[in-house]
């Protein structure tokens, strides 16, 4: 049975919605602290956006009751440990810290899409509603986190493989949940499929395509003036 204070909620889901949280807080707060910029109410305020932003932006679509992160204190916990963490052994990270935030935010990506998708599904939505929020919960934590980092969001980047990575993981934890697996096996596959994918894209520098573009000599305006119809 689940804590008293996590209504509805199996221990699975509670387990998996809390590693993506403590792994985007975690990331949160070594961007935070890596820019020299942000005093302890920053680090914070930077890992609190990253650890529960995601399920925040998905509750709140999902329509399912209070979000999680507002009723259960738990995840605010676990947000101030990560914070904590940062706080006292991040430095040791130096040259590493890169390496470090790329690696818990890509854990953060392949637990959050499970959990998102798991909590949508659970609500009694179809297919397409549990991708879309799948992917949404696993990269609206990291889209803060870059946005009050003064970055653009790595899943608006050309060619990264972030937001595809997410729905790979929600459609490979639909698939083997309808199979006759046992739990936690989907949650887990889903999450390291994920996960694995954004660790893999960076590794060998995989991308997802880019729509063709024109030959710079066929967009150069003329005339001094654009070509009327021209976008960036």
């Amino acid at each position: 049975m689940p804590p008293a204070f996590v209504p509805q909620l199996t221990w699975t889901f509670f387990a998996v919605d809390l590693a993506g949280v403590f792994a985007g807080a975690l990331a949160g707060a070594l961007t935070a602290e890596r820019r020299h910029e942000y005093d302890v109410i920053g680090v914070a305020g930077v890992a609190l956006a990253a650890g529960v932003g995601g399920g925040l932006l998905r509750d709140t679509l999902l329509q399912h009751g209070t979000p999680l992160a507002l009723t259960n204190p738990t995840y605010l916990l676990t947000v101030l440990v990560a914070v904590g963490l940062a706080w006292f052994f991040g430095w040791r990270a130096g040259a590493r810290s890169e390496k470090a935030i790329l690696f818990m935010d890509a854990l953060a990506l392949g637990w959050y899409a499970v959990s998102s998708t798991l909590r949508t599904q659970d609500a009694g939505l179809g297919l397409l509603p549990c991708l879309l929020l799948g992917v949404i919960g696993a990269v609206g934590g990291g889209i803060c986190r870059d946005l009050l980092s003064g970055e653009t969001p790595r899943t608006f980047r050309a060619g990264e493989l972030y937001a595809v990575a997410a729905l790979a993981g929600s459609a490979t934890f639909l698939a083997l949940r309808a199979a006759p697996l046992p739990r936690p096996i989907p949650d887990l596959v889903g999450a390291a499929v994920g996960s694995g994918i954004r660790l893999l894209s960076l590794r060998f520098g995989w991308r997802a395509p880019l729509p063709p573009r024109a030959p710079a000599s066929a967009t150069a305006p003329t005339g001094g003036s654009r070509a009327e119809g021209h976008l960036d």
